[in-house]
């Protein structure tokens, strides 16, 4: 889908602009510029045509290479980020000429300046984020602040919804959730808008919104001045509220903070990377004497904000975790993850998945637990812009390397009427968990809110731990399997029996639950079959007696 947006979209600018060209560069020097990039990515990616075939990407370069004479220099570039995105992963990017102040960035290592101050590309006075109830204007300049909280209807002539998909083929992502995290920064590019047929004019864009009150009117936004200082604000400032725990220090690569009333130790960690006044060992065993002194009962470790660092720094926290006895339990540890939850913090939660017993609540996060990575910068020649390419591929520990993500044991939405509100959805879910629960209460809890396949895997996660006392594992799956019948979900409940009977070959319980979760389905002669071979494996078993004469009696009234 990608391949086609792009190709329309280098065809669509030569109709519209053919007295345009470049004036920055020469046609020649845009043009080598492209060659360049055809020619290096691919040989530095550690595979390039993974997700697009070597075909398409080589008939999308001649496409832009033809258009360059017709083309003005900011479209130039943005035919070079949609040839880079079309790669497929989020670590593969062109990275963007802007100024480093006010643009959305993730990279840990600063980019090299385009070859002319005139490459730089523009931002307007607002930052939008895509919440779950619609685009919104998350912050803006502190002159703007009435426009926090307002949501974005239409950009230029372009509804929202339109305006999202139409800088899809120009948005590096490993999954959905990457495309919703990175989209709306494109959308506060001028040049981009212009470029992508979203917006006319690069110096006043209009924005059709709705106000914080409901009123639906019309803006102008003019960019803001380059490299001069610029500061965003979003709504504490703008409505004089509170913001929740989880914003207050992002900035911060990791900090704490104890919750005494709820007995809960929250842990943020916002770049994997040490701090110069303190390593991440030396945070980790702070973590740990804390823990130990007995003051918390649940640990939170906030991966949100995250988009990554270096993967080494993983080790302290998940040995720190899986060994506390204490907090590495169901309803002990929650890991809170998201869109921006991304690269090495991705493996962060891999690693955690794999050997703690934490449970992740929020959003699925913005990476593939299986992603290309370890980008390396390259500069095209002329333009000097840098190029972001993936050298690595890091596999996670599933089998399933097409997961597009990890998966919220406990889903939780954030509208833009939470962020408004100053509250965070995510950290109040957990800190309404119970301190005590037990498993079974657990796997309910997550089977309500992320369905079966989830429970499945929190269930396999107790019933694998070796530290469970395995006379407690039977009456666990007999449990959860009572609540599923109870519930009347017939087609979970009998693949969880289904399930048992693999694990209990010469019990009878799987099979009576096995033969009620038909009897559920209407399927009463697989019940009857299957309550034969129980009765033959247990003669004397009442239970499975009296629903076969009660199927047997039913067929004769019928």
């Amino acid at each position: 889908m990608k391949i086609l947006f792009l190709t329309g979209f280098l065809l669509l600018l030569s109709q519209g602009l053919l007295q345009a060209q470049p004036k920055v560069l020469s046609v020649a020097q845009w043009q080598a510029d492209v060659t360049a990039l055809a020619e290096q990515l691919p040989k530095m990616h550690r595979e390039p045509f993974n997700k697009v075939s070597r075909q398409a990407f080589d008939s999308a370069v001649a496409v832009l290479h033809t258009r360059v004479p017709q083309l003005q220099d900011h479209e130039i570039i943005v035919g070079l980020a949609g040839l880079v995105a079309m790669i497929g992963d989020g670590h593969t990017r062109l990275t963007l000429p802007q100024d480093a102040a006010v643009a959305y960035s993730r990279a840990h290592s600063t980019t090299p300046p385009p070859a002319d101050s005139s490459l730089y590309l523009n931002h307007l006075p607002v930052k939008l984020a895509l919440f779950d109830d619609g685009l919104f204007i998350k912050e803006t300049t502190p002159e703007m602040l009435y426009l926090v909280g307002a949501q974005v209807l239409q950009i230029g002539a372009t509804p929202a919804a339109e305006a999202l998909e139409k800088v899809r083929p120009v948005t590096h992502y490993d999954n959905e959730m990457g495309f919703k995290l990175l989209a709306p920064t494109f959308l506060v590019v001028p040049e981009f808008l212009a470029a992508l047929g979203i917006a006319d004019d690069v110096e006043q864009v209009t924005f059709k919104i709705k106000t914080r009150e409901g009123a639906v009117e019309d803006i102008v936004l003019s960019p803001i001045p380059l490299f001069k200082k610029q500061y965003f604000v979003g709504a504490p400032e703008a409505l004089g509220i509170e913001p929740p725990l989880s914003q207050r220090n992002l900035k911060n690569k990791y900090w704490l903070h104890v919750l005494e009333e709820e007995q809960t130790l929250y842990v943020q960690v916002n770049e994997l990377y040490n701090k110069e006044e303190e390593s991440v060992a030396a945070f980790v065993a702070k973590i740990e004497r804390i823990v130990a002194g007995g003051q918390v009962k649940k640990l939170v470790l906030d991966l949100r904000h995250n988009p990554g660092g270096s993967n080494s720094f993983n080790r302290p926290i998940v040995l720190a975790l899986a060994r506390s006895a204490r907090i590495n339990q169901f309803g002990g540890l929650y890991t809170l993850i998201g869109r921006e939850t991304f690269s090495a913090a991705q493996m962060l939660a891999n690693d955690l998945e794999y050997y703690t017993n934490t449970l992740f609540v929020g959003e699925p996060s913005g990476s593939s637990p299986s992603a290309y990575g370890d980008s390396r910068k390259m500069q095209l020649p002329n333009s000097k812009l840098t190029v972001r390419v993936s050298t690595i591929y890091w596999r996670d520990w599933n089998g399933d390397e097409k997961r597009p993500w990890t998966a919220p044991d406990i889903p939780v939405a954030y509208t833009s009427g939470d962020y408004l509100k100053g509250r965070d959805p995510a950290l109040e879910a957990v800190l309404d968990m119970p301190l005590e629960t037990s498993i079974t209460k657990t796997i309910q809890q997550v089977y309500e809110r992320a369905g079966f396949d989830q429970a499945l895997w929190v269930y396999a996660r107790f019933a694998l731990d070796p530290r469970t006392d395995q006379e407690m594992v039977e009456p666990v799956e007999k449990e959860f399997g009572a609540y599923l019948l109870h519930l009347e979900k017939a087609e979970e409940a009998a693949g969880w029996y289904g399930y048992m009977g693999t694990l209990h070959k010469e019990a009878v319980w799987p099979m009576l639950g096995l033969a009620q979760a038909h009897l559920l389905s209407k399927e009463p002669q697989k019940a009857k079959a299957i309550l034969e071979k129980a009765i033959q494996l247990e003669p004397a078993n009442k239970q499975a007696k009296a629903l076969l004469a009660a199927i047997r009696k039913g067929q004769s009234r019928g």
